[in-house]
């Protein structure tokens, strides 16, 4: 794929080709290709459950690291591999897996998100779902439609998915998809008229009907809670509770219509606030579509496994997460080593610094950068992709002057680097780190003292960063 920012960087594109090298990261590769397979052998298992509330989940894989490690671009290729085998590196090799899969990413950075958070999460996944399955999902959208009709009364479900951009080409089949599916469940409950009734309506009858055990009723919505969750008033908190309804209707398709979805939750730090409002949603989204595989990526690594958050998020500790938890905290695992469900997501190797530069610019097949500056790249960067790409640039940028770069022009920092790193820490790490700048040794009790806290955790965090 063409880099376009580099691209337009030059009057001269037709001199050298300019793209998007991917690094190989074979490793994170196999543990995607290992854990997505564990679980489609356990939801294909005659024991598997969607209902079950209190079994362990293990459908979810984390990769955290600092910003500019490569994240988001591996999110992509993820999602591009599990797409279309054309997509997926050569590298990569072929997964052993056969069943049909829909990968879903979403990026939750602040300024990609636009309304409700959480709701833009919801409504994403269900709309890929609308294009893939091209059919209802009937507990799921009655319950989505008579949340739409009492929180946004008055505004249709297409105006805005389309005004919010979360659509694409879809963008029409939802709204139709969910009034199909209030056809359906007027037509089990044998009463036609309920069609074009409001959602309300349709929904008590439908709980009326559920409570009574009405046969057809059942078969169509017959989760053991959908009728508590239809009588429950139709708020944020109740929508964060639809995703068990979403795989319950996944569960009843029909063999020729299975899909299990993979949903990539892209700059997960950006869910933090203070009281975790919105990485508890995300957590219920996860521990409630238990068939669904979840692949997250953020600056830190997940706590879902720490007991200390009880109460702050509904399931906690290395029973409920296991493989969330991590024995090794000091020294830091290197890239490609991990803990369970957990990975790193570190340096590049000098060998995959070598590649990503030589691919990044070419002149009729071969590397622009010539060998002497990449490995001066190389050796600076410490195998963070950023630090390449920066490097990138700033040859381009001495290209266009009409001097010929040389080794000795990237024997240097970027503030852009400086300024993404300082950006991932928190303000006692930052705080720390300016105290500890002033210091000709480092050691974890002299620099705690030497920043006034009480605490060693934030000394070691820093210690922890690749």
């Amino acid at each position: 794929m063409a880099d376009l920012h580099t691209l337009f960087s030059s009057n001269d594109p037709a001199g050298y080709d300019a793209v998007e090298a991917f690094t190989d990261r074979q490793d994170q590769w196999t543990e995607v290709a290992a854990a997505l397979g564990a679980h489609l052998q356990h939801v294909a298992r005659p024991g598997f459950d969607v209902e079950d509330l209190e079994s362990p989940r293990t459908n979810l894989l984390m990769f955290h690291g600092v910003g500019g490690a490569g994240k988001s671009t591996l999110l992509r290729k993820i999602e591009a591999a599990l797409t279309a085998a054309e997509d997926r590196p050569a590298q990569w090799g072929a997964p052993a897996w056969t069943q049909r899969l829909l990968p879903i990413r979403i990026d939750l950075s602040r300024s990609a998100s636009t309304g409700s958070d959480y709701e833009r999460v919801l409504l994403t996944i269900r709309l890929a779902l609308a294009g893939e399955l091209g059919r209802t999902l009937p507990s799921f959208d009655v319950a989505l439609r008579n949340y739409w009709e009492v929180a946004h009364p008055g505004e249709p479900l297409d105006e805005y998915i389309r005004r919010t951009g979360i659509a694409g080409r879809v963008t029409n089949m939802l709204p139709g998809q969910l009034q199909a599916g209030v056809g359906e469940v007027a037509a089990a409950l044998q009463l036609p008229g309920l069609a074009g009734s409001a959602a309300g309506q349709l929904t008590s009858a439908l709980v009326t009907a559920l409570r009574e055990r009405h046969e057809r009723a059942q078969a169509l919505a017959g989760a053991t809670r959908t009728a508590a969750l239809l009588e429950a008033t139709p708020d944020l908190e109740a929508l964060s509770y639809y995703p068990h309804l979403l795989a319950w209707d996944l569960s009843r398709l029909p063999a020729k219509k299975a899909v299990t979805p993979v949903v990539l939750l892209d700059t997960f730090e950006d869910t933090a606030d203070r009281h975790r409002d919105l990485e508890r949603l995300l957590q219920r989204l996860v521990w409630l579509m238990p068939g669904t595989f979840f692949i997250l990526a953020g600056r830190s690594r997940l706590q879902w496994a720490d007991p200390g958050l009880h109460g702050q998020l509904d399931w906690t500790g290395p029973i409920a997460w296991p493989g969330l938890g991590s024995t090794r905290t000091v020294p830091a695992p290197r890239a490609g080593e991990h803990s369970g469900r957990q990975h790193l997501i570190g340096d590049l190797s000098p060998e995959d610094c070598e590649t990503h530069l030589a691919q990044r610019l070419t002149v009729e097949g071969r590397p622009l950068i010539d060998a002497d500056i990449r490995a001066a790249i190389t050796a600076r960067s410490h195998g963070l992709p950023l630090h390449l790409d920066l490097a990138v640039s700033r040859y381009l940028e001495i290209r266009r002057t009409g001097r010929a770069p040389a080794p000795a022009d990237f024997d240097c920092s970027f503030p852009a680097l400086l300024a993404r790193t300082l950006s991932d820490l928190t303000a006692e790490e930052r705080h720390l780190l300016r105290s500890v700048s002033l210091l000709d040794a480092w050691d974890l009790d002299l620099a705690t003292r030497a920043a006034g806290l009480t605490h060693q955790a934030p000394a070691r965090r820093l210690t922890e960063r690749p």
